[in-house]
């Protein structure tokens, strides 16, 4: 079996600086925030956002590429993105050199580096395996291609050649928008944070309107869940119903988010729909964290 390294690019070094940043710019906010929810909301931020930098800084500084007699592996430290290419279902490569001409779906990176999934221009959909963008090699299986950047790029291309895979251009076009309403991946989670930011939205109000709210409520919180001011059912009602109107908002935007980015790659889409739906279970569960200890 031989091994070919990945390029090494500045994607590692892109990654830890703006990981840096985020970390530096969410402690300032935690530091200094005084709502419980957003205290919370902050801390979740900064530990998944601190994950996914991690895991893409541990794939781009051991990604490499492997071959035998059958099979080409794509390789990482803790078998991240780790994936297997039989060299059968592989049926012709293309070269390139240069930013990335094409559109991110997922995943990190874009002109320099690319890890993830994107829409790559007349390549069509491809899983992205690049550390540099100085010798790309395109790998068409079916409907969806893969991009690798092996150091000995000449020495990979041979191995292709071994085993009759030539070189050969081929376009893939967009996809025409289909009725994404219909599909049950997309319609359900809307369902599901549309309940619930109805909840969110009515229920308090619907206890001030029942008399069911104590006269006193609180209206924010410090990090550690104490009430620094309070006011009366009616202004918690609506403050409620303001998170819910927020809310509402996201499940627009990610709505057409989904919509917009379905015609690169349906199953990304589908993402922004679970984002949305991920927030209004947060607010929801403040509201009754609150709701139970006050009433």
């Amino acid at each position: 079996m031989k091994t070919y390294k990945s390029v090494k690019g500045i994607g590692v070094y892109l990654i830890l600086s703006i990981a840096i940043i985020y970390n530096i710019l969410l402690m300032f906010l935690i530091y200094y925030v005084d709502s419980y929810e957003l205290f919370i909301l902050l801390n979740v931020t900064l530990i998944a956002i601190n994950v996914y930098q991690f895991y893409y800084i541990i794939i781009c500084a051991t990604l490499k590429y492997s071959v035998d007699e059958d099979n080409l592996y794509i390789i990482s430290m803790l078998k991240f993105k780790n994936g297997k290419i039989p060299f059968a279902d592989i049926e012709m490569y293309q070269k390139s050199t240069g930013h990335i001409k094409g559109v991110k779906v997922s995943g990190y990176g874009k002109n320099k580096f690319a890890i993830g999934r994107s829409f790559i221009h007349k390549i069509g959909i491809t899983h992205m395996f690049i550390t540099s963008t100085q010798n790309v090699i395109y790998l068409k299986t079916g409907t969806v291609s893969y991009a690798l950047s092996p150091e000995n790029f000449h020495e990979f291309e041979i191995e292709l050649n071994k085993r009759n895979i030539v070189y050969s251009e081929w376009e893939n076009k967009l996809n025409k928008v289909s009725n994404l309403n219909k599909r049950q991946k997309f319609f359900i989670p809307i369902i599901i944070t549309a309940i619930i930011i109805i909840i969110l939205t009515f229920n308090p109000i619907m206890l001030y309107l029942c008399g069911s709210l104590p006269d006193k409520m609180p209206l924010s919180f410090q990090p550690d869940f104490s009430a620094v001011k309070f006011g009366t059912g009616r202004q918690f009602a609506f403050k409620q119903m303001t998170y819910g109107l927020l809310n509402m908002g996201v499940l627009f935007c990610m709505y057409y988010a989904g919509y917009i980015y379905s015609k690169y790659d349906e199953k990304t889409s589908y993402k922004f729909l679970y984002i949305a739906l991920v927030v209004s279970v947060f607010f929801l569960a403040m509201q009754i964290k609150i709701l139970y200890t006050f009433r």
